[in-house]
Parts: C-alpha cells; structure tokens; sequence
C-alpha cells in the first residue's frame, strides 16, 4: 500500500498489523563525490503494499537507487502449522508469528526491529544476511497474544523514509455470540475460555482444558418468513429485501435475506406479484384485485383501487409513476400516477397473463397460458398478440431491452426473440420439468427455475446449463441484483412451507442466507487513519464432527458496519477432515472504516446431529 520500509504489528500466534513512521534523512545521508556535491533527493517508489529500500551502493554516477516498492505476503504461523499438523495438543510455547518480505537486490543487511505499539519505541530483535526473505518471531520472545509491530529495513535504519499510513492486519476475535442451535444465542468474550458457553476456545492457550473451539451440535433448519409460503421476492441492494406470501403477508429484511420482519398491510390476500423500484417505492398485487404500494419502503402500505376483481399476478414498473399490472382474464392495468389511477388496458386475450416484464414507458409484454405472448410498443394503447410457437403456458416473460426477451413454461419450454418478439425461438433448457419462473439481469446472465427445485442458467442468451439448487422444492421466482447476485424464493407446494436461496458466484453454488443458526466473531483492530486497504481474507481452520446432512449448506456473512448489515460469502461444508479455507472479503472490507466496523458470522443452514471445531479463526488485511 504504497510503503517503503516494512511495519507489521502481530498477535504471536497470528496476528498482525502494520503501521509506519517517516523519518528524516541524516546530513551524513548526502553523498559527494570527487569535484562536485550531490545532494540527493530520495523518492518513494509505488503501490506496493509494503516494501523496502536497497541500501546505498557504488555506481558510476554515485546515485542511490531504491528497489521498486511491491506486495509482500504477511503470514502467520498457528498450531495448526506444525508438523504433525493439528496435534492434539498446543500449548503457548508452540505459537509463531512469521514474517515475510520481497527479496532486496543488492541489499548489504536486513534488520528486523519490534515494538509493542505503532509509534514505537523499536527495537532491533534480529540482524539477518542481506538475503534474507523471513523472520519468524518464536514464544521464546513474544508473549503469546500480544500485540506486535515489525519494522523490516534494508540497510542502515535512518535512511528509511517511509508513510505513515500502511497496515497490514492479522486479527484473531476477540469476543462474539453463539448461536449455534438458532436459540439466540450466548455471549462469549474469548479469546481463551469461556466457561458455561457453547463456544470454549477462540484461539488455542496453553494451560487449559480445551485445545480448539468446539460447538455443540448445529440445530435443525432454519424457519423462513414464520413458515409462510413465498410467491415472489425482491431486493433493491444487497441488503433490502422484500417477500410476499401466500398466506397474505408482505415480510422485510435489512440484511440480505439473513433474518425478517412482517409488515402491516390494509389487507392479507394471497399475494402474487410484487416490484421495489428502489428502496423507497414498492407495489404489490394479489387476489381479488388487490394492490398495495408503499413509499416509505415498507413501513406503511396503502390500499390502491385497481377496478378489477381478478386475481392480479404480476406488476412492472418502470419510475415511481408508470406502472403495469397484468391478470388472470387477460387483465391489463395501467398507472401513470404510482397507482393513484389504474385504468384497464385491452389485451387482445382472455387467457391468464402470469406475468408481465417492461423496459420503457413504451415498450411492455407480457405471458400466460396456451403458450400466450402480447406485446406494446405504445405504452398500453394497444396490445399485440405474438406468436410464440409453443402450447404450454408460459408462467414467466424476462426483457432486457426493446429487442431481447426470454419466456419460460411448462414441460422446460424456454423461448428466446432477438427481435422484440416478431419471432420466438425454442432454446433447449435440458429439463422436461416446468420452469414457473425466468429472469435475465442481462443478455447474458439468466436463470430460470421451476418444478422440484430445478434451476437452470445461461450466460450466452442461447444455452442452458443445469445448476444444483440444494432444494427439492419448486421454484416461484427470481431478483437478481447483478450477474453474480441473485435470489430464488419457493415453497413446498403452493402454500407449503417456503425456502429462499442466493448466488453471490453466478450460481455455481445457491446456499440458504437465512441466520438463525451461526457462530459469530467480533474484531478490535487498530487501524491506521485513511490507509488504502488492498486485500482482505477470511481464514478458517476447521472440522465437522460427522459429516453434514443432505441439503445442510454453510457460508460466512461479513459486516463492515458492526452488525448493521451483512454479505454472504458460501464456502463448502465442513468435513471430518481438518482443513483450512480462505474468502476474500475485500469487496467488503476495504476501506480503514470498514476495517474498524468488522463482524464475521459462520453460518450453518439445515445442519443436523454434528459440531464443528475451529482450531484458527482470522483476518488477514493488507
């Protein structure tokens, strides 16, 4: 991060943070040669995340060269290192804190000095040949969980200018919350024992009882929205989400999906359809001609009058004033007001429209039954039938311009136009089972989903490759934030008891975010003011005690805002094995801010009859 000399502050056993101190350059600094003096001006070479300078050496024009400042790695070495790996036993004399840096061409001598806090003082703690790359501070002189701050210079100490605002972070908890069995959990303060708590040991200490963190076993699934049924979702960011149910309640979530609230409604129908424009403004649809909207996202929702007493499936808007509604009987409603006014549109049909998707003010259509597609170029005014080709009723439409648009029905059908739909083309989705659902956040991310949790996805607009949904429950619909992030909400059954998944990779994997049941860390990290934050990384070592049940789907969430809200990032489950795994949360924590806001959460859904045991947990942040 921009350095010249190299300053990490440690927690022996694996924990490290860096800062820097300038210093100014001695007289006896200044070179001269023969006939002429040169005074010269030393200059801070880039980017790196930490670096070092090449001491002082001949040349012919008796200039003082640098080495280019470049990324050293920061390691940490925990009982977890040691050959046997994962001994059964670890005791304080075993903990290391191991340093690392970029070779120094040139370089006449290394030193590597400690201190206790940021500022100093420093002392000198070893004298290493100039070809030296590592140090490793042993439990012979480091008091275990200390913090520690390393100078790494090339050469003689006071020729090293450097900034001061670098740091690289090696942090272990320091307190946090059990919630293992999705009770509520208990408080626990770390980092070595805590009596009469589920969670024994944050990091290993020698002398007592427990070598590793241990749990108690993981409880039963999670209960999404009260055991409701959910028919649709959606997100306006990664935090805000909103579902609708078929019992007739509309739920929120501030962190993404993890937890919810209900919200009180004019009404309680069965409600279908629903659309967030942002986190403000939202509207949603249901039977007998309901509609609702909210512009305070949520916290009050108001009856519309929508002049139709069909059920309503679908709703599109396109600003907080232009809004589409479709129907069964070939309903069409139209607002130009957020809903204030609907006034009926004429379809052309009176097949059920399950679903309507608009790009402009203009450009609309919309899918049901018997294979039926209508489409507007004229807001409404007129509506056109198209011709789709297929039979099967097309349960979801999804357009990402005025040309491009994908269908989605029964028996896999999957129909693509390049066109605006003056030709549909089949695209083959490689399922026979009924897809109730489609969305693409562009021509090339898309997912469809439908019957007994089949998910399928593309990433050309042409094929269709299956992905593993890890339900066996049918798929109602999607909300994609972006061509990673995406949501799929179902239930077993129309109003059996729901579920909800997200992809933050594409859908490679879908896991559960619901976080009734996980284990949560807190961090206390001394950060330097407004140093740039580069890397960021999650490091676990674990185990389960037997191996995870069918459907049990584990990730971590992390908050740069001390709980406030949160990110999931899916990681494989555990297995009987010990074994080490590593996230990069940068996307997240990357600013000093951030770093002083860090929560991280590990978080089991569905889990049953087995425990997890942690010998190392902790953050490296460059």
């Amino acid at each position: 991060m921009g350095s010249s000399h190299v300053v990490w502050p440690a927690y022996c056993q694996g924990a490290m943070s860096v800062s820097a101190r300038r210093r100014r350059l001695q007289p006896w600094q200044v070179l001269t040669a023969c006939l002429v003096a040169i005074v010269l001006a030393l200059g801070l070479a880039g980017g790196g995340v930490l670096g070092v300078w090449q001491g002082l050496s001949e040349n012919a024009t008796n200039m003082v060269t640098a080495a280019a400042a470049s990324a050293v790695a920061v390691h940490s070495v925990h009982c977890s290192g040691l050959s046997p790996a994962y001994p059964t036993t670890c005791t304080d004399a075993q903990g290391t804190v191991t340093i690392s840096w970029t070779a120094v061409p040139g370089s006449t001598g290394i030193t590597v000095q400690r201190a206790t806090a940021p500022a100093g003082p420093y002392s000198t703690i070893a004298t290493l040949a100039g070809s030296a790359i590592t140090y490793t501070d042993s439990a012979a002189t480091a008091a275990y969980n200390t913090q520690y701050y390393y100078e790494v210079y090339s050469g003689t100490p006071s020729w090293m200018p450097a900034s001061d605002v670098d740091m690289a972070l090696s942090l272990p908890p320091t307190g946090g919350t059990d919630d293992t069995i999705g009770t509520g959990g208990t408080a626990f303060t770390g980092p070595y024992t805590q009596s009469g708590t589920n969670l024994y040991a944050m990091a290993t200490a020698g002398g007592t009882t427990y070598t590793y963190t241990d749990t108690t076993n993981w409880g039963a699934a999670a209960t999404l929205l009260g055991g409701q049924s959910p028919d649709w979702m959606g997100c306006a960011n990664p935090s805000q989400c909103w579902a609708y149910t078929y019992q007739g309640d509309i739920w929120a979530s501030t962190n993404g999906g993890a937890s919810w609230t209900e919200e009180t409604t004019p009404s309680n129908p069965v409600w279908y359809g629903g659309w967030f424009l942002n986190a403000s403004d939202g509207w949603a649809t249901g039977a007998n001609g309901t509609i609702v909207a909210t512009t305070n996202g949520g916290t009050t929702w108001t009856a519309q009058t929508s002049g139709s007493t069909q059920e309503l499936t679908a709703v599109d808007c396109v600003s907080t004033t232009q809004c589409w509604v479709s129907g069964f009987g070939g309903v069409i409603l139209v607002s130009s007001n957020g809903g204030t006014t609907w006034t009926a549109q004429n379809s052309t049909t009176t097949n059920t429209l399950d679903e309507i998707s608009c790009v402009s003010a203009s450009d609309c259509w919309a899918s049901g039954a018997a294979g039926t597609i209508i489409a507007t170029t004229n807001g409404g005014a007129t509506w056109t039938a198209q011709t789709s080709g297929s039979t099967q009723e097309l349960y979801g439409i999804s357009c990402v311009s005025t040309t491009q648009c994908w269908a989605a029905g029964g028996a896999g059908v999957i129909l693509a136009t390049s066109n605006g739909g003056t030709t549909w083309t089949a695209q083959t989705s490689g399922t026979t089972d009924a897809l109730y659902a489609i969305q693409c956040y562009s021509a090339t991310a898309c997912w469809a989903g439908g019957n007994a949790g089949v998910i399928v996805a593309s990433i050309n607009g042409t094929t269709w490759g299956a992905q593993t949904s890890g339900t066996t429950y049918d798929v109602w619909g999607f909300d994609c934030l972006s061509a990673l992030n995406c949501y799929a909400v179902g239930s077993s059954g129309v109003g059996g008891a729901g579920y909800l998944r997200e992809t933050t990779n594409g859908g490679s994997t879908w896991f559960a975010p619901v976080a009734t049941q996980y284990l949560q860390w807190t961090f206390t990290p001394t950060v330097a003011s407004a140093a740039p934050v580069t890397s960021a990384v999650v490091t676990l070592v674990s185990d389960a005690s037997a191996a995870p049940g069918a459907g049990t789907t584990t990730y971590i969430e992390v908050s740069a805002n001390s709980g406030a809200t949160w990110s999931a990032f899916w990681i494989p489950n555990e297995t009987t094995t010990m074994a080490t795994q590593t996230v990069s949360v940068v996307s997240v924590i990357n600013s000093a801010t951030a770093v002083s806001g860090l929560e991280l959460r590990y978080v089991v859904s569905n889990g049953s009859a087995y425990k997890s045991t942690f010998d190392l947990v902790h953050v490296d942040i460059n």
